[in-house]
C-alpha cells in the first residue's frame, strides 16, 4: 500500500540508515536516500537518492531544492549521519574533534535549519535524531564522541520547546552497539592514539580493545525495524532506547557517584 509520507534520511550509506531505507521503502513511504557519495547509494531502493554532506551549507541546500522539486514536501527529517573518534582527552586529535562534531552536532543544526521552514510552511512535520547509549552516560577514553551525543539530547529537548506551536515534534533515538561499519570507522580514525603503548592512558586503551570484542552488536535491521515503528506513531515521546543491553540500561538509572564509580571499576 503506497504511503504519502516522504522521510529524508541523512547517512544512508551502512548501517542503521540504510537498512531503514529498505524498511520504510518496504512499507510504502516516500524515501529520499541521501550519503556523501553518491555511489554508496546504488543498490538502495527509494524514491530519490542524493548527493547529500551535512556539514556543507550548499550541498544541503540543493539537496532540499530538489527534494521540493521532485517530491514537493518532507514530513520526517532522520538525522542519521554520524561517527566517532576514540582517545583520551588529553591526547586526542583536536581537528580530528572538532571534525567529528561537525557531522555528529552541527550538521543536525544544518539539517535543522534547512528542513523546518518546509516543515513549518506545511504545519506539521516530524524530526528523528539519532543518538547514542552514549550520550547518557560516559565511558573513559571515549569523552568526545559521548559529548557529541549529549548534545544531541540537548538539541532535541531544544526543538520539543521550540517547535511544538508549529506542530513539530522531535525525539532521539538512543541505541546501543550495533553491528556496522561504526567501529571500522572509529579504528581507521583512532588506533594510532588507541595502539599507542607509550601513552600513560594505554590501560584504558587496552580496556577498550577488549571490551569491543566481548561486545555483541545488534543487527542493524532490528535497530532499523524499531525506528520505522517509532515514526509511525502519532505522538513521539522525548526519547527511546533501542536496542540497549540490560546493563547499559540499568547504568543510565543510576546516580551519578555510582555510575563513575562502576566506570573507575571496569
Amino acid at each position: 500500500m503506497k504511503n504519502e509520507t516522504v522521510v529524508l534520511i541523512t547517512g544512508c550509506s551502512t548501517g542503521i540508515g540504510r537498512e531503514l531505507c529498505k524498511i520504510l521503502n518496504n512499507k510504502g513511504y516516500q524515501v529520499v536516500a541521501t550519503a556523501r557519495k553518491i555511489e554508496d547509494l546504488k543498490d538502495l531502493p527509494a524514491v530519490l537518492k542524493l548527493t547529500l554532506d551535512v556539514t556543507k551549507k550548499e550541498s544541503i541546500d540543493a539537496a532540499i531544492t530538489e527534494v521540493i522539486s521532485r517530491v514537493e514536501k518532507i514530513d520526517i527529517l532522520i538525522n542519521n549521519a554520524g561517527y566517532s573518534i576514540r582517545g583520551a582527552l588529553e591526547e586526542i586529535n583536536v581537528n580530528s574533534a572538532q571534525s567529528m562534531f561537525d557531522v555528529n552536532v552541527f550538521g543536525i543544526i544544518n539539517m535543522i535549519q534547512a528542513v523546518v521552514p518546509v516543515m513549518r510552511e506545511q504545519q506539521a512535520g516530524k524530526i528523528i535524531n539519532i543518538g547514542s547509549i552514549s550520550g547518557k552516560f560516559v565511558q573513559p577514553i571515549n569523552g568526545a564522541y559521548c559529548a557529541s551525543k549529549f548534545a544531541v539530547e540537548a538539541l532535541s529537548d531544544t526543538l520539543r520547546l521550540e517547535l511544538h506551536s508549529f506542530n513539530i515534534q522531535a525525539t532521539v533515538v538512543e541505541p546501543g552497539p550495533v553491528k556496522t561499519n561504526f567501529f571500522k570507522t572509529l579504528a581507521d580514525n583512532s588506533n594510532d592514539l588507541m595502539f599507542n603503548s607509550n601513552s600513560c592512558y594505554s590501560h584504558f586503551y587496552e580496556w577498550d580493545a577488549i571490551n569491543r570484542k566481548r561486545q555483541k552488536p545488534a543487527d542493524p535491521m532490528e535497530a532499523a525495524k524499531t525506528i520505522s515503528n517509532i515514526i509511525s506513531k502519532r505522538r513521539l515521546k522525548p526519547r527511546y532506547k533501542v536496542i540497549v543491553p540490560f546493563a547499559y540500561n540499568l547504568i543510565t538509572h543510576f546516580p551519578d557517584a555510582l555510575k563513575e564509580y562502576i566506570m573507575k571499576k571496569r
